[in-house]
């Protein structure tokens, strides 16, 4: 049946092009939704929750990424209990975190010695998500225990937990399912309110419900949403992976193209790729709205359950952005989160501000994430002087376009100097997202050369210019604070 199903796989791909690795990771998100779905009677029954979707989890990562890829999400996932279980605990979070990260590390490394600038799926894709886990899960186990409970912000809290899970709520965890191959990472305070279902409370109490206070909400209507906007992106996939295709803009064809045509096909292709991340965050987002992890919490205008806790990208809120933090809220809003809370506030001693060594070391941590590639360090490299440039207008800048009397937007140059700043500030972004793409330095540079620099140096000189030789506005505090 396995060599079957293959050459099935493998006569898809022929007709349809698509590589059969990308054609089997679409089979298995798709089949998480009636697997998905089939969860949901298993409720009151936790066990058996846990062990399905193990089984699940596990058979989705041998036919999807080979038959020994669960090893290693097993063996790092194992050894880190181990260590949570052992280790000292003022020092264990520590530990886990260069751990989990130094195995995914050694894990890309490999995977360049083996397929350099190739883009087959592998275990590492789903090693990433598990990294992302293991780490939180220490820092959850720390904040629940911890000493210096006055330091424990109410998010912390929310995410604590008191002792660590039982082996099958752990590696119930890791392999969940729905979100193992392609993410988004989820928290284990989530995962365990929803196997003992008090994450549903709330729509219970809403609903009026005395029979029973741990039902799952209805799922299949909101399920369907979701699958439909999937499937509206993929009309866009095909032409991302054709007419629209990254490698494009390193041929002869795109470099005697007129300048004004290929400052437009910059945008165009770049939001074209992205919309291969959407495609495949709204499936994921759909398989976890089906079993009802998705759900978070009673929109209380309307009386409906909403279903946006694995929501991990806006698209129209991406492409049409007027500033970085705007992006950066509504694009990849799990790993954004993770990033937040396990990096950026983590290094914010009690009682002060973040700092821009904060945000160096969160696009640090998240390049290492995605591996050794130099487009990756060059495109996060070039999001953090976005970020700080952005920042520096905030408060330098954007004040001028408010009335300092009573706070409120000068129109229309308040709406000029966003729709001027947003699109320029799009168009850069996806131009550096390109050496994201492009993966190799080599191609990067012959890339930028038909540009001959100039994005490069326009973006220093303007952090140069707002960092260090504007000022911000002196009775720009009302007006700064209502933007």
């Amino acid at each position: 049946r396995s060599n079957t199903m293959s050459q099935v796989v493998q006569t898809l791909s022929e007709l349809s092009g698509f590589p059969a690795d990308q054609l089997r990771t679409l089979i298995c998100l798709l089949l998480a939704y009636p697997c998905a779905f089939f969860m949901k009677p298993m409720s009151p029954y936790p066990r058996l929750q846990h062990i399905y979707g193990i089984l699940i989890g596990l058979a989705f990562s041998v036919w999807c990424l080979g038959p020994w890829a669960w090893t290693h999400s097993f063996v790092s996932s194992t050894i880190v209990y181990i260590i949570l279980a052992t280790f000292p605990f003022s020092h264990s979070r520590i530990v886990v975190f260069f751990f989990a990260m130094g195995y995914m590390c050694v894990s890309h490394i490999y995977r360049m010695y083996d397929d350099y600038m190739g883009w087959t799926l592998d275990y590492t894709g789903s090693q990433m998500v598990v990294t992302l886990k293991l780490i939180s899960l220490a820092f959850n186990y720390f904040d629940g225990n911890r000493l210096d409970q006055q330091n424990v912000t109410p998010e912390m809290k929310k995410r604590a937990i008191k002792q660590l899970p039982s082996f099958l709520e752990f590696y119930g965890f890791i392999y969940f399912f729905p979100t193992f191959i392609a993410g988004p990472p989820m928290e284990i305070s989530d995962y365990l309110s929803f196997i003992n279902r008090s994450m549903f409370i709330s729509y219970n109490k809403s609903v009026n419900n005395q029979k029973n206070n741990n039902a799952i909400p209805p799922t299949f209507i909101p399920t369907m949403i979701t699958l439909g906007k999937a499937l509206l992106m993929a009309p866009i996939l095909v032409l991302a992976s054709t007419v629209f295709s990254p490698s494009f803009l390193l041929t002869s064809t795109f470099q005697n193209l007129p300048l004004w045509e290929k400052i437009l096909r910059i945008h165009l292709h770049a939001s074209a790729t992205r919309c291969k991340y959407y495609f495949a965050w709204f499936l994921t987002e759909g398989s976890c709205t089906a079993c009802g992890m998705g759900y978070s919490g009673m929109d209380e205008s309307k009386g409906v359950p909403r279903f946006e806790r694995f929501t991990n990208a806006f698209p129209l809120k991406v492409e049409f952005a007027t500033n970085v933090r705007s992006i950066a809220s509504n694009w990849n809003i799990r790993v954004s989160d993770w990033l937040k809370n396990y990096v950026y506030l983590r290094l914010t001693p009690p009682g002060t501000r973040p700092s821009t060594i904060n945000t160096l070391a969160v696009y640090a941590t998240s390049a290492f994430w995605h591996g050794f590639y130099p487009g990756y360090y060059i495109y996060f490299f070039a999001s953090a002087i976005a970020t700080e440039i952005g920042k520096d207008m905030h408060r330098k800048i954007r004040p001028y376009f408010y009335n300092r009397k009573d706070g409120s937007p000068l129109q229309p140059y308040k709406l000029a100097y966003d729709v001027v700043g947003g699109g320029l500030l799009l168009w850069w972004m996806s131009y550096f997202n390109h050496s994201f793409f492009l993966l190799g330095l080599e191609q990067s540079l012959l890339f930028w050369r038909q540009f001959h620099y100039i994005p490069h140096i326009l973006l220093i000189a303007a952090f140069v210019v707002v960092r260090f030789m504007l000022r911000a506005p002196r009775s720009s505090s009302s007006s700064s604070s209502s933007s």
